[in-house]
């Protein structure tokens, strides 16, 4: 890759890690509901001029059951998921039992589109999940009685993008990636929107509050999946997907300077563990994946 590449690779994994942060200190004074409707509809209104630019507003209306199915079930629940569980663990913790979608995504692949996995990709699944297990084993990244139930919620989250991107390559194989990614943020901000109105806080949110769902609905959302975009073109989904890998060391640092959050050795040790398992998972390391299994 060229020196431009990587800075922007590096780029991308501090706008999406930093996006944990800023959602685990937002939510309190939003709610999930809000904040996340608020968030997706930012996002979707920076990219739709651009999409108009590209002249994709065709492609846009000629799948709508498509993107609403991806946008609804697979955008809107698990950011309300992600939500949610920022509310009661750390950003941290977080992004790390979210860089696990592609262990789901493999194994989804396996059982439903009968890619074989290999004794790497295997061994990679198991590994990943230990270091699930050896993440969740104790509770000091837990903010209230209901961690256990946000680390569901997290892995939730994982699972519904795996079969999400397993159902973009059924349903949306042809469309344009910025096609498909406006149409399941406006179908998942209109599909939020009553929710977002009913559970308005009674008491408006600070300012800062407000600048960070700025952030995240303008930088990390929208500038983020536009960099992520022109990274897809330039090096290719292989290399593009090393954000996955950064994600979580950004939010862990963010968390720990910006929250004052917790950063333990059993943090660390079974974060190192899933993004091993991911790496061989997804054949990065080890024997090399399938074509097919690189651009799920």
């Amino acid at each position: 890759m060229r020196l431009q590449d990587i800075a922007e690779l590096l780029l991308l994994s501090l706008l999406w890690g930093t996006a944990y942060m800023f959602v685990r200190a937002a939510v309190p004074d939003f709610g999930p509901a809000p904040l996340v409707a608020v968030r997706l509809a930012m996002a979707a209104l920076l990219l739709f001029p651009l999409l108009l630019l590209r002249g994709g507003l065709p492609t846009l209306r000629a799948h709508p059951f498509q993107l609403l199915v991806l946008g609804v079930p697979f955008t809107a629940l698990p950011f309300l998921l992600l939500a949610y569980a920022s509310l009661h663990i750390t950003a941290g913790l977080v992004a790390v039992l979210n860089a696990t979608a592609p262990l789901f995504a493999a194994l989804l692949a396996h059982f439903f589109l009968k890619e074989r996995l290999g004794a790497w990709r295997g061994a990679g699944l198991v590994i990943g999940f230990a270091g699930v297990a050896l993440l969740v084993s104790g509770s000091v990244s837990f903010k209230s009685g209901s961690g256990a139930l946000a680390v569901v919620a997290v892995l939730c989250t994982s699972v519904l993008w795996a079969v999400g991107a397993l159902y973009t390559r059924r349903h949306l194989a042809s469309a344009d990636a910025l096609v498909i990614t406006v149409g399941s943020l406006m179908a998942a901000s209109l599909c939020l929107a009553p929710f977002a109105w009913a559970d308005w806080p009674s008491r408006d949110p600070g300012a800062r509050a407000w600048i960070e769902l700025a952030l995240l609905g303008v930088a990390s959302s929208g500038l983020g999946f536009l960099l992520y975009f022109r990274l897809l073109r330039r090096i290719g989904p292989v290399r593009a997907m090393a954000v996955t890998f950064l994600n979580p060391i950004v939010a862990l640092a963010s968390g720990l300077f910006y929250l004052g959050e917790v950063v333990t050795l059993q943090m660390l040790a079974g974060g190192a563990v899933v993004l091993l398992g991911t790496a061989l998972s997804l054949g990065l390391i080890g024997a090399p994946a399938s074509p097919e299994a690189s651009t799920g």
